[in-house]
């Protein structure tokens, strides 16, 4: 049932009629909402023209896909968030930054590929992992040189033995009590290549294991991706505009473990906590 829900959303997002978010609320402090009273919600798209009103005290940060332009109203104002800008309709005229050294996701705006990426993390974020299972990386692009390898608990378990394959050879094997292992440099990744992975629970009455795949990245994506990164800086909002563009580039992996160290920088926003499950 849940494969034939998200089939369907997937669906749905190839139609003329799903139209790809232009948009998206990057950080949000106080309370703001639409002119019709939907509050915004951090992490929110914006799917078409919005009218908005933030409060006294309070501050919303949109940044655009096409561009990668942070606009930062401060409350008390009113605009109207619409392609190619917004428009103040009362207040001040919003904080304006180029967030990205020359484009942003995809150059032009969120392709349809890209906006079913998103719809699918988006879907994978609410959904319950079914017994045991890995988190990452899994169907995904790898940026990061050295991995760690993810997957969830099983009850009574002694521990956890970890291979990964290159074809169908063995190229690196441990055993951990934990349920998330770091190689390092012990395991030597190719750019390009795919890979495999495989966890069997040790100690268990019942044999158990689940298995993983992922491809690392060429040097060239490898180099732009994480140019991008050292463009965004430290700013909360740009963080989170990076780790979406992480999403929408297939790079799942990096992009949860960006809303991580967001997370614990951030425990009070729920929202980057809910990114990382």
């Amino acid at each position: 049932m849940k494969r034939k829900v998200l089939a369907a959303i997937l669906l749905s997002a190839t139609t003329p009629l799903a139209a790809a978010p232009f948009a998206m609320v990057t950080e949000l402090k106080g309370d703001a909402r639409s002119l019709d009273g939907t509050k915004l919600a951090l992490l929110s798209y914006i799917e078409k023209p919005t009218q908005i009103q933030v409060d006294p005290a309070g501050k919303v940060v949109v940044t655009y896909f096409a561009n990668g332009v942070q606009y930062s109203f401060a409350g008390p104002s009113k605009a109207s968030l619409e392609v190619p800008n917004p428009k103040v309709i009362q207040g001040a005229q919003p904080e304006a930054r180029k967030i990205t050294p020359d484009k942003a996701i995809g150059g032009g705006g969120l392709s349809p590929d890209q906006w079913r990426r998103l719809q699918q993390a988006t879907m994978v974020m609410r959904s319950v992992r079914p017994g045991f299972s890995v988190i990452g990386p899994d169907k995904t692009i790898v940026l990061e040189a050295e991995p760690e390898f993810e997957w969830t608990s099983v009850p009574h378990a002694k521990g956890y033995r970890l291979v990964v394959y290159a074809d169908n050879a063995v190229i690196y094997e441990a055993r951990t009590e934990g349920n998330s292992l770091r190689p390092g440099a012990a395991l030597k990744l190719q750019p390009g290549r795919r890979y495999r992975w495989k966890v069997d629970a040790i100690g268990v009455q019942k044999p158990v294991s689940t298995s993983g795949a992922f491809t690392v990245a060429e040097a060239p994506v490898r180099k732009d991706m994480l140019g991008l990164k050292a463009s965004m800086g430290s700013d909360a909002a740009a963080r989170a505009f990076y780790a979406t563009a992480l999403e929408a580039q297939g790079h799942t992996y990096d992009a949860r473990a960006e809303w991580k160290a967001l997370a614990r920088d951030y425990p009070e926003e729920a929202e980057y906590s809910a990114r990382t499950r």
